[in-house]
Order: structure tokens, then sequence, then C-alpha cells
């Protein structure tokens, strides 16, 4: 799960973003991530919504219990790779999914995640899909 989803499921209680923390608290899916996104969401969401959403942020994790993928032994080839088609921010994103070996990476990033053509070639099966493809395609 890409750190903007954290942000969203705190920032809007009706949205995909939520309704995916949700399913994690039922234990209908596993979260993995990388503690780069949940340093970014943190950061985002102390400054943009404040102590209280940070309160939140913090009990939602502590319930879905995210399975944090270690990059500490990243793959020399993959970040090169990596690096020619992604920007440098989303490189722990994606290879934490891909060392993970989830099926989904779930992201609000339209601009650099999806609708980069190359990415999603590069690193299929793995699909990298909104909150509400995800629920259409992976859940219902």
């Amino acid at each position: 799960m890409d750190a903007n989803i954290f942000f969203a499921a705190v920032k809007s209680p009706q949205g995909g973003s939520f309704f995916i923390v949700e399913l994690a608290k039922k234990k209908r899916i596993e979260v993995v991530t990388a503690v780069y996104a949940l340093a970014e969401a943190e950061k985002n969401i102390k400054e943009k919504i404040g102590k209280e959403g940070l309160n939140t942020h913090y009990e939602n994790l502590l319930t879905i219990r995210p399975r944090i993928q270690s990059l500490a032994v990243l793959p020399l080839h993959l970040e090169e790779v990596l690096h020619k088609i992604v920007a440098e921010k989303d490189i722990p994103i994606i290879a934490g999914a891909l060392l993970s070996k989830s099926t989904a990476l779930i992201t609000l990033d339209r601009k650099h995640l999806l609708r980069n053509k190359n990415l999603a070639s590069l690193v299929a099966p793995l699909l990298i899909l909104t909150p509400g493809d995800f629920i259409q395609k992976c859940i219902l």
C-alpha cells in the first residue's frame, strides 16, 4: 500500500482508501507496505491534517498491523531498472510490492504509477490499482 492510501483513509471516511483500511481491520486483506511509505504518510498527515488525524492513523496501524517489507537487500539490478522508469521517491514503493510478492499495489498516484505503461509491463503480474479498482477486481 502506498503512502497516499494511508493519508486518504484518514482524510476521507467515505472513500475507497478508508474502505481498504476497514477491510484490513476485519482481516479480509493483508496490508504490506514499506517504512518509506509509512514515514511519508505520517509526515503528510501531520502537516496537512494535524494531530487528530495522526492519532487516527496510528490507531489504524495498530489495528491493521501491516507487514513491513524490508528493503535492506534491494537487488541492484532492480533498483537500476526502476530508476529508468519511475521517480526516485516511488522506487521503495514498487520495490516493496515486488519483494513482498504482493498481488496488487494500491495507490492514488495516477501520474507516476497508475498511468505508467512501462512500469505495468515490468512488474506484471503485480497489479497497480486505485482503491476502487482493487475493490472491484479483487474483493467483489
